[in-house]
């Protein structure tokens, strides 16, 4: 275990270098905002190199470019399913003719979205303005919009730089929530919000005595938690 806090906490110092560089939301264009609200719905249950492959198809059919037309949902959502339908272009050889899963789900997901935050001129803008806090912002997304529930609702916020208190509680970090007896058992899935933040605040606050903010620290814990995971199954 302290082999395993270590390479944390060498990827919390190193993510911290790199702060300078990050990002402010408010900077964020609209069309920026939407293109990463939809790579949080489309990295759901799928690996990080599918999900940014389906995002790069997306892009180069200009399916980010100003608001989607909620009157023509039917095009818009074809033009989607055409991008997600396309082969992965994986690095990985095995995987080059793979497809991005779940298809015709994500597209209708993603135009669900596209005509709840746009419909009667809304914006993400306007709803990540409106909220009181991060936990408002988060409560307001998973409950309104198709594909994100309080993982990726948080994953989003997180990558946009809206808040540093949040946690991404996916498999990887849950999994070294049991490790180190943050939860009294396994956890495999988080049901409800109330679960959800009620296990973020226990990680949070593991993170903030460790010295690092909860955006470095669970970023780190997912780094190291899935080499570890892949290590051991080479061993074994």
């Amino acid at each position: 275990m302290p082999r395993l806090e270590n390479a944390i906490r060498e990827v919390c110092i190193s993510l911290q270098k790199k702060r300078a560089r990050k990002y402010e939301w408010d900077a964020l264009s609209e069309d920026d905002l939407w293109r990463e609200l939809v790579a949080c719905i489309l990295g759901s249950r799928v690996r990080y190199d599918v999900a940014y492959s389906a995002i790069e198809r997306m892009d180069k059919a200009s399916l980010f470019s100003g608001k989607p037309n909620l009157t023509r949902r039917t095009k818009y959502e074809k033009d989607v399913l055409h991008a997600l339908l396309e082969p992965v272009r994986s690095e990985n050889s095995d995987e080059a003719h793979s497809r991005y899963p779940f298809p015709r789900l994500r597209a209708s997901q993603i135009c669900s979205a596209a005509e709840t935050l746009y419909a009667n001129g809304g914006t993400i803008r306007s709803i990540l303005k409106n909220a009181s806090d991060e936990r408002e912002a988060r409560r307001n997304l998973a409950r309104d919009v198709a594909g994100l529930g309080p993982k990726q609702a948080s994953l989003f916020l997180r990558n946009i730089g809206y808040t540093a208190q949040v946690a991404v509680l996916d498999v990887h970090v849950l999994t070294y929530m049991d490790w180190i007896g943050l939860t009294p058992s396994p956890v495999k899935t988080v049901r409800t919000m109330h679960q959800y933040e009620m296990l973020e605040a226990a990680f949070i606050k593991h993170s903030c005595s460790s010295g690092f903010p909860p955006d470095h620290f669970d970023l780190a814990v997912w780094v190291v938690v899935r080499v570890a995971k892949k290590e051991y199954a080479l061993c074994h």
